[in-house]
């Protein structure tokens, strides 16, 4: 039986199940044939019941791709994971108000817990009447005391909703009896709480979840990963399917993912042939007994470059394009050294001297507010695309997409409730000139029209310069000098060129031959060089502990393993991996019993 005919039988049997479906195995095809059956087989008695299909994914790209290929069909609500929540509790404005007074007193108590001062008051309950109704609107504010939701309460909340009220389950169940979720392994625990240790196990016979997605591309921390728990053993909930198939890569890149991945084994569907190999420095360097770890790995750097440069211009006689976006693919965690043929050195440079290590979190993940601002950032809850940022605004504009436009000042800008058309001219005119000389400002400049013209508005961005500019007459020596860096900071990241954000911007949307392994899950390309390095990111990942079985920290070990997965599952013919930092023996020999040793190649031979 395949695993669509699987699906079939559980549908008709009401039981709820996950999907596990390798990389390239057609997961989002499978999901669009699960709603067309419905659409075909169960769709007069939905009308008659007025019951709805719901689809959740998590990129507006997604959503919209799922409407267009179901025609339209009005039998399915496809939703974000907060619309979904949102549209399931807001009527219940009464309980609304009791549950966010529960939650402002655990966030209050939280910060409390941890010594620091709370942006909650100690209790909500004397204000809770004044306001007309607990509202969100997918923007990035939050204040409790007006009602006002961020994005991240709605998950918390409906958790908490769904847990503490049995009717609103069964409600939810009634309307919606089949609901299916896209990329389950991004999921947070809030949410998969909600869904399954809430609403399915009070509504067994009522509802049908349907989880689509791979544990094997969790990519980011805050997702649930696995649903194991919830379909191994006596008391499973959820049934297994698992989708075997791959219609991407070549014979050889799937027998290399087999050998790494233990859960299941995928079979290639195209007769492709290509080839994988491994390239390492075989003759690396040891640090000498007192060396500093960073004056000796910076003594390394010009040798990987060369060693980086040699392999570039070796796959370039074979044939390689690497002239654009949509050429073969160079896959790399971000580093000085990609920043700067990326086009943003000085922009990487000022946030790794502020901030060391986080400049992964600071930076590149888009948590600092500064880049949120003008780049948006990935929803920690879900690994959402949050559209929030100058960048995503002058795309929609660059599109002529008004009603983006529109949507994005209202929700982003101080028009959060009421368009108002005589700025419409004055607003026009500003994002035409943005369009046309961003590139020619500095970061100060083009910060100074959308805040001051109140195209982008953001409290966290008033509360961190009023914090900046504070007095510091008075304050503690330790807080004083964290304030005096951050001022500085602030200063060095305006007085930029723009153009920096525009190549950053570029090459976190993966429009650059440099593509973020994060940026490409989902993405295939026709051959694939990926370059990890032990050196960069120590706290997340190690390659070489991977390789060899030898990794205690279980979080960083299925968070390297799972990027070492989507970057070797995006190539459709050729694979190419080359590790620039030490590689021991025992890591070697199981490179080449996966690779074949063959393919295990010194770069100094090359």
């Amino acid at each position: 039986m395949g695993a669509f005919e699987e699906i079939v039988s559980c549908i008709e049997d009401k039981k709820s199940y996950v999907v596990e479906a390798g990389a390239g195995s057609g997961k989002t095809y499978a999901l669009i044939q699960t709603l067309r059956y419905l659409i075909e087989n169960k769709g007069e008695d939905l009308i008659k019941s007025k019951q709805k299909i719901i689809c959740i994914t998590y990129t507006n790209v997604a959503k919209n791709e799922i409407i267009k290929r179901i025609e339209y069909n009005e039998l399915v609500n496809v939703f974000t994971i907060h619309e979904f929540l949102w549209q399931s509790i807001k009527q219940f404005q009464k309980q609304l108000k009791i549950e966010l007074c529960k939650l402002n007193e655990i966030r209050y108590q939280k910060d409390v817990d941890k010594g620091k001062e709370s942006k909650y008051i100690q209790s909500l309950e004397d204000r809770v009447e004044n306001i007309e109704n607990v509202f969100y609107n997918d923007s990035s504010f939050r204040d409790f005391e007006k009602g006002e939701l961020h994005h991240d309460d709605v998950i918390e909340l409906s958790r908490m909703f769904f847990e503490n009220y049995t009717l609103l389950t069964s409600i939810v169940a009634q309307k919606h009896p089949y609901i299916f979720i896209d990329e389950y392994q991004d999921t947070s625990l809030d949410t998969i709480q909600t869904l399954i240790d809430f609403l399915l196990e009070r509504n067994e016979q009522s509802v049908v979840l349907g989880f689509y997605g791979d544990s094997h591309q969790k990519i980011y921390d805050t997702g649930v990963g696995s649903l194991e728990k919830y379909y191994g053993g006596e008391n499973a909930v959820l049934t297994l399917i698992k989708k075997e198939e791959n219609y991407r890569s070549s014979k050889q890149i799937v027998k290399l993912l087999n050998s790494f991945r233990t859960n299941i084994e995928q079979k290639p569907q195209k007769d492709i042939e290509g080839t994988v190999r491994f390239i390492y420095w075989a003759n690396h360097p040891e640090k000498e007994a007192k060396q500093k770890v960073a004056e000796f790995e910076n003594s390394l750097k010009s040798h990987k470059n060369d060693f980086y440069d040699k392999v570039v211009r070796k796959l370039m006689t074979e044939g390689w394009v690497f002239s654009d976006a949509e050429s073969d693919k160079i896959l790399v965690l971000a580093n000085s050294r990609i920043a700067e043929r990326a086009g943003f050195s000085n922009l990487y440079r000022l946030f790794s001297q502020r901030f060391g290590q986080s400049v992964k979190e600071r930076l590149l993940d888009r948590n600092h507010i500064l880049v949120r601002v003008l780049a948006g950032y990935i929803d920690k809850k879900n690994s959402q695309e949050r559209m929030v940022g100058l960048e995503h605004l002058m795309l929609y504009w660059k599109q002529k997409n008004h009603n983006e436009v529109i949507r994005f000042i209202r929700k982003n800008g101080t028009f959060l409730y009421e368009f108002i058309h005589s700025k419409k001219k004055i607003i026009s005119e500003i994002l035409d000139d943005l369009n046309a000389n961003r590139d020619k400002k500095t970061i100060k400049e083009v910060l100074d029209i959308i805040l001051g013209k109140e195209i982008i508005s953001s409290n966290s961005l008033n509360e961190y310069l009023k914090r900046i500019n504070q007095n510091l007459e008075g304050l503690e020596e330790d807080i004083k000098e964290r304030i005096e860096k951050d001022k500085k900071f602030y200063e060095d990241f305006i007085s930029l060129s723009y153009r920096e954000i525009l190549n950053f911007w570029k090459h976190i949307q993966n429009e650059t031959v440099f593509s973020t392994k994060h940026g490409t899950k989902g993405d295939e390309y026709r051959n694939v060089l990926t370059v990890i390095d032990d050196t960069e990111w120590k706290q997340e990942y190690n390659f070489n502990k991977f390789f060899n079985d030898s990794e205690e920290k279980s979080e960083r070990k299925l968070r390297t393993r799972n990027l070492f997965y989507v970057e070797c599952s995006r190539a459709k013919e050729n694979l190419v991996v080359l590790m620039l930092s030490k590689i021991d023996d025992i890591a070697l020999q199981n490179i080449k019993n996966w690779f074949g040793a063959e393919n295990v190649i010194d770069v100094e031979e090359l």
